[in-house]
């Protein structure tokens, strides 16, 4: 059984990846800036980020640099290799 402290960070957890979601599908980018999603959200950036690495341990996405500023989605890598080949092709 949940408790409500467990439900509460699951619901938080899905608003960032659905958020993060949301973000990279429709700016058509493959990374987004931590601080932009955090801003977005209305959260504290240190609360995004440490959920943003929970996900990368799940593999939905990679920190792109040492600092922890640019979060990449498999989704968004994606998106972002099909334009290349579009574009090359």
């Amino acid at each position: 059984m949940i408790n409500n402290r467990q439900r509460d960070y699951l619901v938080l957890h899905k608003r960032i990846r659905d958020k993060m979601i949301d973000i990279v599908n429709t700016s058509g980018r493959a990374c987004i800036d931590v601080s932009q999603l955090a801003q977005s959200l209305r959260m504290d950036i240190r609360t995004v980020r440490a959920h943003l690495e929970i996900m990368e341990v799940d593999s939905v996405g990679v920190f792109m640099d040492p600092a922890k500023k640019q979060f990449c989605t498999k989704d968004g890598i994606t998106l972002l290799a099909n334009a290349l080949k579009t574009e090359a092709g």
